[in-house]
């Protein structure tokens, strides 16, 4: 008995102690002790379940690459985030190699999909020679977005997810988090931003989110732009999902439903180039079905709605229809600037075939090398990043890959027999597409989350209907 009490006296003597030294030590330092301990936590507690479950880092990775906005936003501390998204996809990697060695299947990664990720971070790798780069930290920050991560991402991807309801999971995730978006949207809407947000807006926000007085509502997403084609993207394809008689009723009831809400998302969203997601995916999922009593009543549609805000001015009172109205309008002075500025960057690159390297346009640009024609050149869409970044050269082959999984996805779909998992394959090609397009005129796949949600739900294209990849389980996804 008195040893046990011996044992429990030293027990809270010792919890006593550590809590007093990590007061002292948070006391003299601050936040930033504060922060390192909670970052030491939590990152013990990543590595844990990292080793014990190889799929953590990937899902760790999509669900943060949904609250790194909220992060940078309410926690103003200065701590890049960001490099967690790193470190989770490297620690997962070397997990994978270090402890499953011996029963990784690395054939896996001789699929076409990842062997042109891997052409493309070659590539990536060579722009670290490129004469008129600046600095090779420029080149570490900008690489990240446009390389690094899907390159990752889809090797983690290519050897651990083979198990069909890892797409339920995935689902799951991308619905609740874009639910919260929606909501979070209509909340700005209707109550106004927090003091947060305000901060945000009042350190430089409002340049591109104040237009006339009214607020483009940006969620908790990083920009409007990015919750535009977010919702966009989620919409299509809750939408394909409800018109498929594969799906119990009230399921296809329920995602009806979700696409409204999310299309309403895209509206309030103010962006314009994000009509382009639902737009150009509904078109190549009608082309999908081969079905002509599917196809020629939603060519009927399209043109219905084209006219509706192409040739007349209903509702034209309406902000967000209003908006969109701009989008086809050629005489519309955002698009010509855009079109000047592109004609100016032509001219720029005539004697630089691999661009002038990666960082050196927009903020990485102004951080980086301030002053120089790149920095001052604010690209207005992601092809045109990629084309000043790393040339002509750079962006047909950057373009030209992203087309030729296009076009692999959709002869699979097209030829896969019916069931659910060819409805997930069309709705999610459609959704993919729809993204491509709006790339044009927004940097919408180098950005958090529409690029985590687009890479991993092009994988499942290829592991429902590609045998070379398929998933484990042979029965169509419930």
């Amino acid at each position: 008995m008195n040893k046990a009490i011996w044992i429990n006296s030293l027990k809270v003597l010792g919890i006593a102690s550590l809590a007093l030294l990590l007061g002292l030590i948070i006391s003299q330092f601050e936040w930033a002790a504060l922060s390192a301990i909670i970052g030491g936590i939590v990152g013990i507690f990543f590595l844990y379940f990292i080793f014990t479950f190889p799929k953590f880092g990937l899902y760790a990775v999509l669900i943060l690459s949904f609250i790194l906005p909220i992060l940078g936003r309410y926690v103003p501390s200065g701590i890049p985030f960001g490099l967690a998204v790193d470190i989770l996809l490297v620690l997962s990697i070397l997990v994978l190699f270090i402890k499953e060695y011996k029963s990784l299947d690395v054939s896996r990664l001789r699929h076409p999909v990842f062997l042109l990720m891997s052409v493309w971070m070659l590539y990536v790798v060579f722009q670290i020679f490129n004469p008129l780069a600046y600095s090779f930290e420029a080149w570490f920050y900008s690489m990240r977005g446009i390389g690094l991560y899907q390159f990752l991402i889809f090797m983690i991807l290519f050897l651990t997810f083979r198990d069909k309801k890892d797409l339920k999971t995935f689902m799951y995730i991308w619905i609740a988090f874009s639910i919260l978006g929606g909501l979070w949207a209509i909340k700005q809407s209707m109550f106004g931003v927090s003091a947060a947000e305000q901060r945000w807006l009042d350190e430089g926000g409002a340049v591109t989110h104040m237009l006339f007085g009214k607020l483009r509502i940006f969620s908790y997403y990083f920009d409007a732009g990015t919750f535009g084609a977010a919702m966009g993207q989620i919409s299509l394809i809750c939408g394909i999902l409800a018109l498929s008689n594969y799906f119990s009723k009230s399921k296809r009831i329920l995602l009806g439903v979700l696409a409204l809400f999310f299309f309403y998302g895209l509206l309030i969203s103010g962006t314009r180039g994000a009509i382009a997601v639902p737009a150009v995916g509904g078109l190549v999922y009608l082309i999908l079905t081969k079905n002509l009593r599917v196809l020629v009543p939603g060519l009927v549609v399209f043109a219905l709605a084209f006219s509706f805000l192409k040739f007349t001015t209903i509702g034209q009172s309406n902000y967000e229809i209003n908006r969109l109205r701009t989008a086809l309008d050629p005489e519309n002075a955002s698009l010509k600037t855009r079109t000047v500025n592109r004609e100016r960057l032509t001219l720029y690159l005539q004697d630089k075939p691999f661009g002038g390297g990666l960082g050196t346009t927009g903020s990485w640009g102004n951080r980086f090398s301030p002053g120089t024609w790149l920095a001052d050149f604010e690209p207005d869409g992601l092809y045109t990043r990629v084309r000043a970044e790393t040339g002509l050269i750079g962006r047909n082959l950057y373009v030209g890959i992203w087309l030729v999984i296009l076009f692999l996805g959709g002869r699979l779909v097209l030829k896969a027999p019916p069931g659910k998992n060819k409805v997930y394959g069309m709705a999610f090609m459609a959704g993919y597409a729809g993204i491509l397009m709006a790339n044009y005129g927004n940097s919408v796949m180098s950005q958090f989350p529409i690029s985590t949600t687009t890479f991993i739900s092009l994988y499942f294209v290829f592991a429902l209907l590609d045998p070379k990849v398929q998933a484990v389980a042979t029965e169509d996804l419930n």
